[in-house]
């Protein structure tokens, strides 16, 4: 895949028009906001984008995240742009940028060294399930493990469960459960709802890196001070759970 450009706008005055999403209450809200890097590749008569975004360090996509509105960036960006154009999704990936310490039990040469320090910058993400898109972003691939993206080609090959891909259907299922959470957040902010509930998922929650603990005053151990807990699901669970949904 060739790259299209870098810090690409989705805005009145962007690249791309900005999202437009109306509310059950009529009103209307419009996302703007910066791509940090677009792909396009070319696969027989269809075209496809790649939707990079950089990180100081090593980030994976958790879809358990996405859709309790923890983690909307990245499908809110494919969204802005597959939703005006003719390109297919191909993926959305993190791409951490802080150079990686190479460690090892014995001396490596130069070309193992190499190695390791690609693996260190392998993107995380979401692909689609197709290998022939896959193999436009690891021309070396054949079988096993992608040094690159998040992909592994079986025997035989294909795809296998060891990749991190969603279907065509599934990418577009993520879009509309994105805009859906983005409709839900606009209209509490709008009605002015700012409940002190911050929430828990795994071993973090929403006041680790807060500014403001000294206003809020939250202590879960009060009364009425609760978090809101989110469940863990593997990417694959979410994914079966927004199909049998069927979100409209």
């Amino acid at each position: 895949m060739k790259q299209f450009g870098h810090e690409v706008e989705f805005g009145n005055n962007g690249d791309y028009k900005p999202i437009n999403l109306t509310l059950d209450t009529g009103e209307n809200i419009e996302i703007i906001g910066k791509i940090d890097r677009v792909d396009i590749g070319k696969w027989k008569d269809k075209q496809y984008v790649r939707i990079i975004d950089y990180k100081s360090q090593t980030k994976k996509l958790d879809l358990t995240q996405v859709t309790s509105g923890l983690q909307i960036q990245l499908i809110t960006y494919l969204d802005a742009i597959t939703s005006q154009s003719n390109l297919e999704p191909a993926g959305v990936l993190y791409l951490g940028l802080i150079d990686n310490i190479v460690k090892a039990k014995k001396n490596l040469s130069e070309e193992e060294i190499e190695k390791e320090i690609r693996k260190g910058f392998k993107m995380q993400g979401l692909l689609l399930a197709d290998v022939n898109v896959v193999k436009m972003m690891d021309h070396k691939l054949e079988q096993g493990y992608s040094d690159i993206v998040p992909a592994y080609i079986g025997k035989d090959g294909e795809l296998s469960k060891k990749s991190s891909v969603a279907s065509k259907e599934e990418l577009a299922r993520l879009q509309k459960a994105v805009q859906k959470i983005i409709k839900e957040i606009a209209s509490e902010i709008l009605k002015g709802r700012i409940a002190i509930k911050p929430y828990q998922y795994k071993q973090k929650t929403g006041c680790d890196y807060c500014k403001y603990q000294s206003i809020c005053m939250f202590n879960p151990n009060l009364k009425g001070n609760e978090y809101d807990y989110i469940r863990n699901g593997s990417n694959q669970e979410i994914l079966s759970e927004i199909g049998e949904n069927n979100l409209k």
